[in-house]
């Protein structure tokens, strides 16, 4: 009788699992290819679609090989400490879509300036204020364009930008790392670099939602504090987002950012809200990355609503990501912007 009861059970949820999917099936048409792929991954699998994490090798290592196998990881941020030079970082982005996955998310965070992992980059000194101070559409459109082919070269598929902070004065933690104090002037060559970017086959992430630039914190030290309505960032943070949603941006990244407006509880890259708030106020149909979950040390879990970013991936991934519950939306979206991005062998 036990057994008929068991069996009874497995076949109604069975069926309504198969329901549920068939419902967001019809809610996401075209996502329906991807949503059967999901449906036919295991947790574990699905598990990593949410990660993208970082490695400790410029010669790519048979620990980090099983590491990042054993738990199925599709997205690999690089630091300088990952890169040496030209042949070296072409032969380690090679090893990882050959000896990992060939449809490996490689990601680096080069925005110019201030912030560049790789140190042979010509436009390296090229920053995004310097950009804005000349204000044109035609000089952001080809650096862009100059830097795409420079990283896809490289093996690279995600930029970790443009950053769309309005830096709010010069006091500003962003100051020099933004386009501007202008939000039109941010707006506008936001727009000029992600369609650049993505006419040249490299994923955008725009930076850092919900507006990391009215403040003079250090998000990796501690968590800034920008009190402000929904309505006050409409008008002013969130209208280059918006620019670089209408480009076809494929990723946001989200800060860690108190604000008791939008969620008293949690930091936004933690609050499901801020999601929301991309979907239904800003239309993003993409996907969200966190900003790295190890920066303060004071973040102990992870999201299930969008891609996990942590540098030290060895040290977290055992207890972080254990009890994630992925999203099947969220995971299917990733796929498709995997197959829709693919560089290798191209």
């Amino acid at each position: 009788m036990k057994k008929v009861l068991l069996l009874i059970f497995i076949f109604i949820f069975s069926c309504s699992k198969r329901e549920n999917i068939n419902l967001l099936k019809k809610e996401y048409p075209h996502l329906s290819f991807y949503i059967d792929k999901v449906a036919n991954m295991t947790l574990e699998e699905r598990r990593g679609l949410l990660l993208m994490v970082g490695i400790k090798d410029k010669v790519l290592s048979e620990e980090t090989i099983k590491v990042l196998k054993d738990n199925h990881i599709m997205g690999v941020i690089l630091f300088d400490y990952n890169i040496e030079s030209e042949v070296q970082l072409k032969q380690l982005t090679k090893d990882l879509r050959e000896k990992v996955n060939p449809n490996l998310i490689i990601s680096v965070d080069q925005e110019g300036g201030e912030v560049n992992r790789i140190k042979f980059d010509k436009l390296k000194y090229i920053s995004q204020k310097d950009i804005g101070d000349s204000n044109s559409v035609e000089y952001a459109d080809y650096y862009a364009r100059e830097k795409s082919k420079f990283l896809l070269d490289l093996g690279i598929n995600m930029l970790l930008g443009p950053v769309c902070d309005i830096a709010s004065d010069s006091n500003s933690y962003l100051y020099n790392r933004s386009f501007s104090i202008n939000v039109g002037i941010v707006s506008n060559l936001v727009y000029a670099t992600v369609s650049a970017q993505k006419s040249s086959g490299i994923m955008s992430v725009l930076k850092h939602f919900p507006g990391h630039g009215d403040t003079i914190i250090n998000s990796h030290k501690e968590f800034p504090v920008i009190n402000k309505s929904l309505e006050k960032l409409k008008t002013n943070e969130f209208i280059p987002f918006i620019s670089g949603i209408d480009a076809g941006a494929e990723f946001i990244l989200v800060g860690h950012i108190e604000n008791k407006y939008i969620d008293k509880e949690n930091i936004s890259s933690m609050s499901r809200k801020y999601l929301n708030i991309l979907e239904n106020e800003l239309g993003f149909d993409g996907v969200i990355i966190t900003d790295d979950l190890a920066m303060t040390g004071n973040i102990k879990r992870g999201i299930n609503f969008g891609i996990n970013l942590i540098s030290n991936v060895y040290e977290n991934v055992s207890y972080m990501f254990k009890k994630l519950n992925p999203d099947i939306i969220v995971c299917a979206k990733i796929l498709k912007i995997i197959e829709d991005n693919r560089v290798y062998n191209q």
